[in-house]
């Protein structure tokens, strides 16, 4: 089955590589696209060196933009199913292709890894959230899996797998402020299948995180408005029978 690794980048030039070299080394049968949200830095010259198929935003449009441009990509070149993962290294692309499994094994259209779903005993190099992200992730959790009658335990999670039925939702309408949380409650209530596998994530290899207290806060407010907002979205199949 024809697959895409699509990976969003914001000024990585310093994994972005090591990243791509992952992918293909454990994924050898992916194409891989990196998405340049409009890096300042050399991120797309380092992708494209490493083999890598590049898509460049003019300007920095966010994860939602980039990640929408992945989804699209893959449904309008005819792949079969896809994934993403972050260019900061911490997503290991050996889970990456355990949710393709899931995947092309038709148990789900939309496979999450999850940090917090049965975790095992952890290493010296797994990722440790912050404070104000377990917070922020707590949060997420008991308001989407209220919202979506499902329960979901990684609501941020940027690690995932999809076949064409999520490419095709997500390439009409996809948030592009708070992709991770409002895709899933959007794939819920569309009827799609979507499930956590759990996985293993890293320390970040390159890059800074944006996000300090203060955004964390305002990040958590505007993602409960999101939800609430969500909640009373038409449905698509609504929206076309009008």
């Amino acid at each position: 089955m024809r697959t895409l690794v699509f990976i969003p980048a914001w000024n990585e030039e310093d994994s972005v590589a090591a990243v791509i070299a992952d992918v293909r080394d454990r994924m050898p049968g992916a194409d891989v696209l990196v998405i340049d949200d409009g890096s300042a830095d050399a991120t797309a010259q380092r992708a494209r060196e490493a083999g890598a198929l590049v898509a460049s935003l003019p300007f920095n449009q966010g994860l939602g933009a980039a990640l929408q441009t992945g989804y699209l990509y893959a449904l309008r070149e005819g792949y079969e199913l896809c994934a993403h993962l972050d260019a900061d290294g911490q997503h290991p692309p050996a889970e990456v292709a355990r949710l393709l499994e899931e995947v092309r094994a038709d148990r789900a259209d939309l496979v999450i890894g999850s940090r917090y779903r049965d975790p095992g005993p952890a290493e010296s190099d797994d990722y440790k959230p912050t404070i104000s992200r377990r917070i922020g992730i707590g949060v997420f959790r008991f308001f989407l899996t209220l919202a979506t009658r499902q329960r979901f335990t990684d609501t941020t999670s940027g690690m995932r797998a999809a076949n064409r039925r999520v490419m095709a939702l997500f390439s009409e309408r996809y948030s592009p402020d708070f992709a991770e949380i409002e895709s899933l409650q959007l794939a819920v209530r569309e009827g799609l299948r979507v499930e956590e596998l759990p996985v293993r994530m890293l320390e970040r290899a390159g890059g800074a995180s944006f996000l300090t207290p203060v955004r964390s806060a305002f990040f958590i407010f505007k993602g409960l408005i999101v939800l609430m907002v969500g909640q009373f979205r038409p449905r698509r199949g609504a929206e076309a029978g009008r």
